[in-house]
């Protein structure tokens, strides 16, 4: 019910009451100022009042605002709820059985940049203007002050994407939380990534020889089975003592990245050195000395392993490329390298393909010299 009343001033003060409550009040110059905005602002009441309880799930902020904002919902008694993105997020997570590990890190970055705001509010513009931050070296103060290649800016966007994605296709119990994913107006160019880094021999020798010297007695058994086997630090640090056939020379990875499970061939001067710390049971080969059901987080010890060893612009993932490149150059097939490596797609192997070229041509050029010259 709307009320107009002249004031001392001369002036219009239109008011809105429901149930004897003051809803909101203007003044106006004028008399049909007052009454059109007091219609307006009853159409508006007139409107909100009549959104069904599931349509009122689906209202975003923005239609909010525009219906008149969050207070004036409040003061008509219409509760309306907005998902923020930490209550999205989490819910993910929750459900989240992916093999990644860096997801659990990726989420809590997102988390930090957008944490209560609401998920309906969150647009590509937004979105992009966090990833441009982060492509520099920091959003918020979080993350490493290093420039970010275009490649790893697509696996922050990816690991996003996957969070709303979750949101647009509801839960286990089948809760959705929006209608639409932002992040798939976003184009990011990935830079090609062919080329590889791997050791040389003379890094191999000296890495080696430095994690003979390290304050973890395992840490060159470590380097020796990523070398010689290529698995993934996830495979290398989630192995088991009962996944290892000593008499065989195999270790049993069921868990890989790529969801497939495969055997991986372990050296035999590798398997003689893995006797050495043998165990009975299901522990963890790299097991942590504080808490035996946890793997050891061996960071530092790589890092010091690296630094002493004077090896530059090398990630712990490189030693699987290193363990590629000299499967590729003793004279392996692509396939067969894919198959030892647990690569889903001769694709992802097909980037090593320069090396086996080049080693056959060296080759050629040292037998077919001697042949000819003597």
């Amino acid at each position: 019910m709307s009320y107009i009343r002249t004031l001392s001033s001369g002036k219009f003060r239109a008011e809105i009451r429901k149930k004897q409550i003051s809803i909101q009040n203007k003044t106006f110059s004028t008399k049909p100022e007052a009454e059109q905005w007091a219609k307006d602002f009853e159409n508006k009441i007139e409107t909100i009042l009549s959104v069904k309880p599931k349509k009122l799930k689906k209202l975003s902020p923005d239609k909010v605002e525009e219906l008149g904002g969050m207070a004036l919902f409040q003061k008509l008694g219409v509760d309306v709820v907005f998902v923020t993105f930490n209550t999205l997020a989490n819910a993910y997570m929750k459900e989240w059985t992916g093999k990644d590990e860096n997801m659990l890190r990726r989420a809590y970055f997102w988390l930090n940049a957008f944490n209560n705001k609401p998920v309906k509010s969150i647009k590509p513009s937004h979105i992009e203007n966090v990833l441009f931050q982060y492509a520099k070296g920091s959003v918020n103060g979080y993350g490493s002050d290093k420039p970010k290649s275009s490649n790893t800016v697509i696996r922050m966007k990816a690991s996003l994407s996957s969070i709303f994605k979750f949101g647009v296709e509801g839960d286990k119990y089948g809760i959705k939380y929006l209608d639409k994913n932002p992040v798939d107006k976003i184009k990011i160019k990935a830079t090609p990534n062919e080329i590889e880094r791997f050791l040389s021999d003379e890094e191999r020798v000296r890495l080696l020889n430095v994690c003979k010297h390290s304050s973890w007695d395992k840490m060159h058994l470590l380097i020796m089975l990523a070398i010689t086997t290529g698995m993934r630090k996830s495979e290398l640090i989630n192995l088991r003592w009962a996944d290892i056939d000593f008499d065989k020379g195999l270790a049993s990875l069921a868990d890989t990245k790529n969801g497939l499970p495969r055997l991986n061939p372990v050296p035999t001067f590798v398997i003689d050195e893995l006797r050495q710390y043998r165990q009975i049971g299901n522990g963890f080969v790299f097991a942590s000395p504080n808490n035996p059901d946890k793997p050891f987080d061996f960071r530092s010890q790589w890092d010091w392993a690296r630094q002493r060893a004077g090896i530059e612009n090398f990630r712990f993932h490189d030693l699987r490329h290193t363990a590629a490149s000299y499967l590729v150059m003793a004279g392996e097939t692509l396939h067969e390298a894919g198959q030892i490596l647990g690569h889903k797609s001769e694709q992802t192997t097909k980037r090593y393909a320069h090396l086996s070229t080049g080693h056959k041509s060296a080759l050629s050029e040292r037998v077919m010299s001697e042949v000819f010259n003597g």
